[in-house]
């Protein structure tokens, strides 16, 4: 595990995970990058230098900050996706064709991909299984189709395509009414049975963001908070377990990361005993 920290510079852009630009919270000289937080994770999953390569092509193809980072944990093991965005379909590097390019040395893609899809984003996980592989054969295309800041996910192999997931992104208190009706409205959790399972998923110490995303999965709901300060993520990494050592490293560098918005997602199910299970949760960045 690499000791050496990476500091903020003139060249460093500010984006959220949907790569919306954001204003640091603070003055950014002299503090940490969060893709600190990503090389940490990747060396506590035992893959920093597997992915190392991966990183760099991505960044020499796409510049400095344009790949959204996200880091996993299902409780047990830590995992990752990288995303990228072309809402505008202005960036040939950007698109499936241009990352295939980018990635042959290293991890080549093997999923095919028309380009006359209208995605705004691509993801592709990356962990261990996928470097034993040798090769990305699972991509992840997003796409929307109204104004309304709603979308949806397809998961793509060379199979075909399955929808994994919508979303919708609204203001936490302005359309507070919208937020609740669509967290409420759900096939997994009886929220009219236990009120309580509301606060559970409305968490208290998150709720105070800057945008939230409600999504609804194949097995399981999500919400995502963005737009969160390092306490709000410290506090988040201990409500749900996550590895001890990224949660004092996170710690030790808060003052170094209080500059950043960060963003984070839950995915919640019932436990069978009136309760919630977190199947994964997930912060964000970009390197």
């Amino acid at each position: 595990m690499t000791d050496a920290l990476l500091h903020a510079g003139p060249g460093d852009r500010f984006f959220d995970y949907c790569l919306e630009p954001y204003r640091p919270r603070r003055p950014w000289q002299g503090k940490l990058r969060a893709e600190n937080l990503l090389w940490r994770a990747l060396a506590l999953a035992g893959i920093e230098d597997a992915a190392r390569p991966v990183v760099e092509a991505l960044r020499a193809a796409l510049g400095r900050d344009m790949v959204v980072f996200g880091v996993k944990h299902d409780g047990a093991r830590l995992f990752f996706e990288l995303y990228v965005y072309d809402a505008q379909k202005e960036e040939p590097a950007a698109t499936v064709a241009g990352l295939t390019a980018a990635l042959a040395a290293t991890l080549p893609i093997e999923v095919p991909v028309r380009e006359s899809i209208p995605y705004m984003m691509v993801s592709f996980d990356l962990d261990a299984e996928v470097f034993e592989r040798g090769a990305i054969r699972e991509l992840n295309l997003y796409l929307t189709g109204t104004e309304r800041h709603e979308g949806r996910s397809y998961v793509v192999t060379r199979e075909g395509a399955e929808l994994a997931n919508t979303y919708r992104f609204l203001a936490p208190k302005l359309d507070i009414d919208t937020v609740l009706g669509l967290v409420e409205s759900s096939c997994f959790v009886d929220f009219a049975s236990d009120p309580r399972a509301l606060a559970q998923v409305l968490v208290p110490e998150l709720f105070a963001c800057k945008r939230i995303c409600v999504a609804k999965k194949r097995l399981r709901d999500g919400i995502y908070f963005s737009g969160i300060d390092v306490d709000q993520l410290l506090a988040f990494f201990r409500r749900y377990g996550w590895p001890a050592a990224l949660v004092d490293f996170a710690s030790a560098h808060a003052a170094s990361f209080d500059h950043l918005y960060l963003d984070v997602g839950v995915d919640y199910a019932p436990d069978g005993a009136g309760g919630l299970l977190h199947p994964k949760t997930s912060f964000y960045g970009t390197f």
